[in-house]
């Protein structure tokens, strides 16, 4: 009974973990976006910290919707020690993932941050991967 209890229970991890799993990491959109713009990717500051995409006019930082604060301190961070204007670009996975776009477009304005977001290719299909054409 035990070991049935221990095989349900690492089988119950390795899917969520599995469900949790993003369709893209952050640096294929950075690579996407960046490309697209004519940008730089991974520059890194003199502090050794890096920006993600630099391009003519902005410093763009790149995150995953629940990390929209990080992404606008990052974005302040660069903008101050490069004199370009900071930008940040939400990744958007579902519907719900808005919520926080909302939250950084108000304090963006509100801080001189430009805001944009992508959305992932999960985010039209509802969280669900769909395999094949």
């Amino acid at each position: 009974m035990r070991r049935i209890f221990v095989l349900f229970t690492v089988l119950f991890l390795f899917q969520s973990q599995a469900m949790s799993a993003k369709l893209y990491n952050e640096h294929w959109y950075q690579n996407q976006w960046c490309t697209r713009w004519g940008g730089r990717q991974e520059v890194k500051l003199e502090d050794f910290t890096r920006i993600d995409c630099v391009t003519k006019n902005y410093v763009v930082e790149f995150d995953f919707g629940r990390k929209w604060a990080e992404c606008l301190g990052q974005s302040l961070h660069y903008s101050a020690m490069t004199g370009k204007k900071g930008a940040c670009i939400l990744i958007l996975e579902k519907p719900s993932d808005y919520k926080y776009f909302e939250r950084l477009r108000l304090l963006g304005k509100k801080h001189g941050i430009q805001v944009w977001y992508m959305k992932s290719p999960l985010y039209t299909t509802k969280g669900k991967l769909i395999l094949g054409f």
